[in-house]
């Protein structure tokens, strides 16, 4: 079950519009003048998923629906009240036409609210108190009502207190958790929770950091199954000893061939390292109980390298995109490293080429990074991912080949993607693709 068409009603006041969602390719691609709100509806049904609430309060609009591919419909409305903060309601109108009573989303009192914003003010040095329902960041100058401020820090404090906690109705949360949504912002080379928290440590960086992270974990888990198998080898040749082969001497040669085939791919993207003299050789005219043997070693390796099928074609594909876009400089992936850049021009004192650090990187070259990281490493199977402005810092070039390559993640990792962008050059030939977004005749 997917998203099947996005609606938004009267956004700003006036905007109506209707995305249909491109089920054949994956891609969606909205289109449109400056000022039409295509990044604000991104926003909208991010904010719907990830529980962002209190957003909703900050943009004029009556109606956001969504249609499901199994033919429900949510409408999510706005009630403006005169002294008082909007009702945030969602409805779910199911296929026959029936309905379930409305779900508040933001079910709260003002004065909860305002003791909410409190309570953060006490948590957070930098918020102070400015007024009867008003709150100011004193690092940058910013003012917030209650209902702002909640919106902007309340996650990031440690009493862990949410104004939607209260119990949500089964239908909510048997569609909700079937739709996991990611928004991909503009601003990729530091975090939100990186810049509320001043960390300066670059997105490249700490993605590089977790790349490593991710391949040593996925190490262990294969000396533990490795572990296993050599404990049980003794055991399970003798059993398979006992039996006759019937191996033949095409099949194990074809094996050990595939074998060291997929061993040298893997050493390719920096998941494990074989020695230079390791190569697997032809066996000709082997003993029967040879080929038992080497059959049975044959199968536990492969078992012992699976584990590694899921991350290796991510980090091939990341290596495939990179590094046919960065000139002078040549994308690698090591264990202890994580990202590694080497100039293809430059060499050191030692006639190595020299390592360049990520955060030498272009602003450009980050972005790139950045984005197809994400895109490949933090979004889950069946996501349905959210990119605003993807041709950010980015060079035409680069742009041209944008979508072709954003269809190989999608269906590596069986994503549906809808993508806001000003530039025809990310569009390239994909204007199959394209929803523009209109304006006011």
């Amino acid at each position: 079950m997917k998203i099947k068409k996005i609606s938004v009603r009267k956004l700003f006041g006036v905007f109506d519009h209707d995305i249909p969602i491109n089920k054949k390719g994956g891609i969606t691609i909205i289109i449109g003048e400056n000022g039409l709100g295509k990044t604000i509806v991104l926003e909208m049904v991010e904010a719907l998923f990830t529980g962002k609430y209190f957003y909703f309060n900050s943009i004029a609009f009556e109606k956001l629906i969504l249609e499901f591919t199994d033919g429900v419909k949510w409408e999510l409305n706005k009630e403006e009240q005169k002294d008082d903060f909007p009702i945030i309601s969602l409805k779910q109108i199911n296929k026959n036409g029936s309905s379930y009573k409305p779900y508040r989303l933001l079910n709260y009192q003002p004065d909860d609210l305002i003791s909410l914003a409190r309570r953060i003010s006490r948590h957070i040095p930098h918020i102070r108190m400015v007024g009867p329902r008003m709150w100011e960041d004193r690092r940058t100058g910013e003012i917030f009502h209650a209902d702002e401020l909640v919106y902007r820090f309340g996650d990031y404090l440690p009493f862990g207190v949410r104004l939607d906690d209260k119990e949500k109705p089964k239908w909510f949360t048997d569609k909700h958790d079937q739709i996991n949504v990611s928004l991909i912002e503009t601003q990729r080379l530091i975090s939100l929770q990186d810049r509320e928290e001043k960390s300066h440590e670059k997105t490249v960086e700490k993605y590089s950091s977790q790349l490593s992270r991710i391949i040593k974990s996925s190490l262990t888990e294969s000396t533990e199954l490795s572990s296993k198998l050599d404990r049980t080898y003794p055991n399970r040749l003798i059993e398979r000893l006992k039996t006759s082969s019937n191996v033949s001497d095409k099949v194990l040669n074809t094996e050990l061939a595939r074998l060291e085939k997929k061993r040298e791919t893997l050493d390719a993207v920096g998941l494990i390292e074989i020695e230079k003299d390791s190569n697997l050789l032809e066996i000709e005219n082997p003993q029967e109980v040879i080929k038992d043997v080497l059959m049975l070693y044959v199968e536990d390796s492969f078992k012992k390298i699976e584990i590694f099928d899921t991350i290796a074609r991510k980090i091939g594909l990341l290596l495939e995109i990179i590094n046919k876009r960065f000139k002078h400089k040549r994308f690698y992936v090591e264990k202890e490293s994580g990202f590694v850049f080497r100039s293809t021009i430059i060499k050191d004192a030692h006639g190595e080429f020299q390592k360049i650090p990520v955060t030498k990187l272009s602003s450009g070259e980050q972005n790139e990074l950045v984005l197809f990281y994400e895109l490949l490493f933090k979004s889950s199977p069946n996501s349905f991912i959210l990119i605003d402005e993807p041709e950010v810092s980015l060079h035409i070039s680069w742009q041209n080949c944008f979508i072709e390559d954003l269809k190989e993640i999608a269906e590596l990792n069986n994503l549906e993607v809808l993508i806001a962008t000003h530039s025809p050059d990310i569009i390239a030939n994909n204007w199959d693709l394209k929803v523009e977004l209109k304006g006011l005749e």
